[in-house]
């Protein structure tokens, strides 16, 4: 308990600071670049994340996984052919999709409403091989449970894109237009982090060794993640430009329509997705040992039933109280947050009215990452496509009625869905309980409370900025100490076992 406890508040700290800056990033972009512009900068950025994916995701998965079951076997030799074989396929599927994007350029400009996001494309390729690189040694290193090594590089990756940002923004360095430099920050942060994870690497003690024992398994198992992931990112593409093009086809102008996806998914969505940052490191410090115990539950391999059990039910309440630690505050504090960050009340009342969407958004990242460590990428899969279906629905059929909302339903949709189907399958392989709807139960109604409490004080007070302090602290505490109150995921079991380790 003591060893998971500092790696967790050891990667939560660099996460939350990553997302920090990350949230900087965007507040600066906000306020740098027209809503037209960031809705261009979103839709070019999700195109690229499909890249990325089709590129790099499998590998890190499944390797980390991998390797985590080779390390509590301490067979050196597997995990040097797992990291060998990862920057081998990488490096080929990077050569291809690079190859197919300078063949085709003009591929984007038939694609995208703006011709902003193809460029960007353009300029995003050196990010995206050596992004490739630095995902497969991350995998590794994740796998090994080096946690601080990889909360560390993805903290400097955010600040050297930061600080490449500013100069480019704020200085004649460059001609690029405001996206353009945006994209270019981001290819020039990844070679640098790249060159250092590699540092990190070989510093670590990591090694490579021929890639004959592991290449046709990673390759199998890699390629089944990958299309999860890139079928996953293919939808938030997709999304990204159906939404334009929906609104257009109501009655929004070509501007109109990109400045309401910019606003929603650049000022509203960061917001919406912090606590996706506490979920991550929670996943980032157990996955690794649910991997050990267990490479493949469906094929017998199980160490321990009992404790792999009462982890999962134990990491799923915590994900319900991060995912719900912030509710109360967004719904009742939603316009004046936005206000004073992005000065965009809009931005606020999408905040207030689809907070919720954290729940079901945190229940399926952790129960996907789980099944995934339990190699049930398959079973992932399936659920994935069945929930993203309602997702496409919803953008297609509901922006006639309700306009941009149509995005966060149908993400409430699918995640609810997706979330549920995830639990059927665990609740089948015996490792998960019920009493999490308990949890859930508990904390809808702390929120409400908490909300309610909000929304009385912030009326009291006139400044905005004050109102807004004096409210969310008063919300903060009272959510912390109705969730010891109520033992919330054994969150007194928790600090007893810090304090005596």
């Amino acid at each position: 308990m003591k060893n998971l406890i500092k790696a967790l508040f050891c990667v939560t700290f660099f996460s939350v600071a990553t997302r920090a800056l990350g949230f900087f990033l965007k507040i600066y972009l906000s306020r740098k670049m027209s809503t037209e512009l960031l809705g261009s900068y979103q839709v070019a950025m999700s195109v690229f994340g499909v890249l990325m994916t089709l590129v790099s995701s499998g590998i890190p998965v499944v390797s980390s996984r991998n390797i985590a079951f080779y390390y509590g076997k301490k067979d050196k030799k597997a995990i040097g052919s797992t990291v060998s074989s990862g920057l081998i396929i990488t490096g080929i599927i990077c050569f291809i999709v690079s190859f197919a994007i300078l063949l085709f350029p003009n591929l984007f400009n038939k694609l995208f409403t703006s011709k902003e996001s193809s460029e960007m494309i353009m300029i995003l390729l050196p990010a995206l091989i050596f992004s490739a690189i630095y995902e497969v040694l991350r995998g590794a290193l994740w796998g090994q449970k080096r946690f601080f090594a990889i909360s560390f590089t993805e903290f400097i990756e955010q600040v050297l894109r930061i600080i490449i940002l500013i100069i480019l923004f704020e200085t004649t360095l460059s001609s690029l237009s405001l996206t353009n430099k945006t994209a270019l920050s981001l290819s020039l942060a990844c070679i640098i982090s790249s060159i250092i994870v590699i540092i990190i690497y070989i510093k670590c003690g990591g090694n490579i060794s021929s890639p004959k024992l592991e290449f046709k398994s990673l390759l199998k198992d890699s390629s089944l993640v990958t299309t999860i992931k890139t079928i996953s990112s293919a939808f938030s593409s997709i999304i990204a430009v159906i939404i334009p093009i929906k609104l257009m086809d109501y009655g929004y102008s070509s501007t109109e329509a990109l400045s309401e996806y910019g606003i929603i998914m650049g000022m509203t969505f960061p917001l919406i997705m912090i606590p996706s940052t506490l979920i991550g490191s929670l996943a980032v410090t157990t996955i690794p040992s649910i991997s050990e115990q267990s490479n493949n539950i469906d094929n017998g391999k199980l160490k321990n039933l009992d404790n792999l059990k009462s982890k999962i039910n134990y990491i799923i309440k915590i994900t319900i109280l991060f995912s719900t630690i912030l509710l109360p505050v967004f719904v009742s504090l939603g316009k004046p947050i936005c206000q004073i960050i992005f000065k965009n009340e809009k931005a606020g009342i999408y905040l207030t009215t689809t907070a919720l969407i954290m729940l079901p958004l945190g229940l399926s990242q952790i129960t996907t990452s789980i099944l995934n460590a339990l190699g049930l990428e398959l079973k992932s899969l399936k659920n994935y496509l069945i929930s993203a279906s309602i997702l496409i629905l919803s953008v297609v059929f509901l922006p006639k009625y309700i306009g941009t909302y149509s995005i966060t339903i149908g993400y409430f949709l699918m995640s609810a869905m997706s979330s549920i189907l995830n639990i059927i399958m665990l609740r089948k392989r015996k490792i998960v309980d019920y009493d999490f709807i308990k949890t859930i139960f508990i904390m809808l109604c702390v929120s409400i409370f908490c909300a309610i409490l909000g929304f009385l004080i912030k009326n009291l007070i006139s400044n905005i900025i004050l109102s807004l302090l004096v409210s969310s602290s008063i919300i903060m505490i009272s959510m912390f100490a109705l969730v010891y109150v109520f033992n919330i995921a054994n969150f007194k079991v928790l600090i007893l076992n810090k304090s005596s380790t």
